[in-house]
């Protein structure tokens, strides 16, 4: 007969192995930035009965689900979803009995590149066709794409500094230039805050709230005129500019990027407009960039 174990000894035997799961297993945060996405989509579409994002975190040995509605975070992915981001070929699934529709798709980053495969789960309606949900999927995941600027940024904490305001005017500030301006592809706003006087990172369409500026963000504070750079391999323009008070302070900064065209002066020349129509905003408002702004 097995000898009755204690509370303790019994609860030390369960956790024994799943310890040796859990290191064997990616160590992926409860609460990183591509979960932040996931749970925006549900809460965008009611009607999904699942998202879930396979990516290969940076220095991972595999592909693994990172983010999830329903959980499973750090399971490896299976070789469908491997096959999606192989080839970039959208996959779509019934399951028994013709009641849910799975849709995977390749995950892009802002730059187009594929990064992962994203899974789409919707209750099939009676009359239904896979053409519809294909589409839906591809509208949702290219909305995702203007908010991945990379990998890296998926992986990081959400928000990055755990007293960072995530709703605050600088991110609605970003989020409605990102409707206005499709054109757009990076967006983020920096600024001074109160009581350091340090540079943050308050708003943006890739996440990092919390930030402190390095010391490439401290030249753009103190510079007279744009700076501008290419990145992503050649796929993007960026521009850096000061944020200025009426007054002509420089009280942050805003960097922008467009998808890279020979005419970069046409680009540097948009730059310009976005900022000083921000600018002219921030000093409307009397809510300040690092202040909640439901």
């Amino acid at each position: 007969m097995t000898p009755f174990l204690s509370g303790a000894v019994l609860v030390l035997a369960l956790a024994a192995p799943l310890a040796s799961a859990a290191q064997s297993a990616p160590q992926i945060p409860v609460k990183i930035y591509a979960q932040e996405l996931v749970d925006r989509t549900i809460a965008q579409h009611p009607d999904l009965r699942a998202v879930v994002m396979h990516v290969t975190p940076p220095k991972a040995g595999g592909n693994v689900v990172i983010a999830s509605s329903i959980g499973r975070i750090g399971k490896p992915s299976e070789a469908a979803d491997l096959d999606v981001i192989a080839t970039g070929k959208t996959r779509v699934t019934m399951d028994t009995g013709n009641k849910r529709i799975e849709v995977h798709l390749a995950l892009h980053d802002v730059g187009g590149d594929i990064i992962g495969s994203l899974g789409l789960v919707w209750r099939y309606p009676v009359g239904g066709n896979h053409a519809e949900f294909e589409h839906s999927a591809g509208v949702i995941r290219d909305m995702l794409a203007r908010r991945i600027l990379s990998v890296a940024c998926l992986m990081d904490a959400y928000p990055l500094d755990p007293l960072a305001t995530t709703r605050s005017r600088a991110q609605t500030l970003v989020d409605d230039a990102l409707l206005r301006h499709p054109e757009v592809t990076v967006l983020a706003l920096r600024a001074k805050v109160k009581p350091s006087g340090e540079l943050v990172l308050l708003g943006s369409t890739f996440g990092r709230h919390g930030k402190k500026a390095d010391a490439d963000d401290m030249k753009v504070l103190d510079s007279a005129a744009p700076m501008t750079g290419v990145y992503s391999n050649g796929k993007r323009f960026g521009v850096d500019l000061a944020l200025r008070d009426a007054g002509g302070t420089a009280i942050g900064t805003m960097n922008v990027g467009y998808r890279y065209a020979s005419d970069t002066k046409a680009l540097l020349a948009q730059a310009v407009a976005l900022r000083d129509e921000l600018q002219a905003r921030v000093a409307a408002s009397p809510v300040a960039l690092e202040e909640l702004d439901p």
